[in-house]
């Protein structure tokens, strides 16, 4: 009886967190696998066994086995090319676990300056709408990306890769285990299956997290761009100055202190992973046109969450690209020549800081946005056409 009360108590919490539009629901929901599988995003400490068990799994049958394929089976480049697009996910998968195991301290602290940021956003009970409305947004691109990319792994891609009769991906199934006759067979199958789980699970899992941070950073701008641009609200045939700017403006230039500091921890916490992750799609998509067309609808799960993945990198950092400029905008139009001297100095050095750039770089080098998801296509394009040529 008390099993059914628990399971009960966390399906509620469950469809809890999928009804609220909330900082604390979107963690949340962000946060569900990774707890089963034992590296919760709020815990310093992981589950140490399930990455054992993933990263063994991971190097035995994406590394030994691809080195082995390339070695001894591949015979045309359409082979060589299968095993390369396992080579560029080996990286990409082993880049997001290691940001789960070695960046949790930085990432913990993270999240808790968002959810700090969070309180003081829904302070104002004028911006209480809007934020619900923006995370209601963002929880809906979090659903569709986990349902587009687990509906095209559960149809197409786990049973394609899970079949051991047909070497479709380009790697040697389950080296060193000989011919794959009963119990071997199925033993090989369960480990083909357990080891794309684990890799769900890690890689979903982080894209999901980028996707949660960089959603939120934009939405503190942009409330806190209407909040600041609100102090030209007041009657002014009664007052010359806002008689509430004393109090306000201290709250909002630290909340914008905040934001930076946000926004300073994800470029260290997403630099480097966002620059091999980069590397890594471009290549598995390129490589993706090298393919004889009979080959495109196995590899097809592949490409798609390549490009998802490419797209919303781009797009989401975009949108923080254009609420920090607003949020310039905002404090420039505030209505700051009718405050008296010590709130004018305030709002020119929180100008001054507005002015800076707001930008996340792939590896501290190619800045994140939509230009550089349309270069890159059209580079990716013109490399194909002519090599194929």
């Amino acid at each position: 009886m008390d099993i059914l009360t628990s399971i009960g108590g966390v399906f509620r919490r469950i469809v809890t967190r999928f009804r609220e539009d909330s900082f604390d629901s979107l963690l949340g929901i962000v946060d569900t696998v990774p707890s089963l599988a034992g590296f919760s995003l709020r815990k310093d400490k992981i589950f140490v066994p399930f990455f054992i068990f993933h990263l063994s799994l991971l190097t035995y049958i994406y590394g030994v086995g691809s080195f082995e394929y390339q070695a001894k089976t591949a015979k045309s480049a359409g082979d060589f090319i299968k095993s390369f697009v396992n080579v560029a996910l080996l990286v990409l998968i082993a880049n997001n676990s290691h940001f789960f195991m070695m960046k949790r301290s930085l990432l913990r602290s993270t999240l808790t300056e968002m959810q700090n940021s969070d309180k003081l956003a829904r302070c104002n009970p004028a911006s209480c709408l809007k934020h619900k409305k923006l995370c209601n947004r963002i929880k809906y691109i979090i659903l569709i990306f986990y349902f587009v990319n687990l509906t095209n792994a559960s149809c197409v891609y786990l049973p394609s890769r899970s079949n051991v009769d047909v070497n479709i991906y380009g790697v040697t199934p389950c080296y060193g285990m000989g011919s794959l006759t009963s119990p071997k067979r199925e033993i090989c199958k369960a480990m083909l299956f357990g080891q794309e789980v684990t890799v769900m699970i890690v890689v979903l899992n982080f894209q999901a997290l980028l996707i949660f941070v960089i959603g939120h950073t934009s939405l503190l701008y942009q409330i806190l761009s209407d909040e600041i641009m609100a102090l030209n609200d007041y009657d002014k045939s009664m007052f010359f100055n806002n008689p509430v700017v004393k109090d306000i403006l201290p709250v909002l230039i630290r909340r914008h202190a905040m934001i930076l500091s946000i926004i300073n921890k994800c470029k260290v916490l997403y630099s480097v992973p966002i620059g091999v992750n980069f590397g890594s799609n471009a290549v598995c998509m390129s490589l993706f046109f090298y393919l004889p067309l009979r080959e495109w609808i196995d590899f097809f799960p592949i490409l798609m969450y390549c490009f998802i993945v490419f797209f919303l990198y781009c797009f989401l950092c975009q949108r923080l690209t254009n609420a920090a400029q607003l949020f310039e905008t905002s404090v420039y139009a505030c209505g700051w020549e009718n405050f008296e001297t010590n709130e004018k100095k305030a709002v020119y050095f929180m100008l001054r800081q507005a002015q800076k750039p707001v930008e996340l770089l792939a590896a501290d080098i190619i800045p994140v946005n939509i230009s550089t998801f349309a270069t890159t296509l059209q580079a990716m394009f013109k490399f194909v056409t002519v090599v194929k040529v």
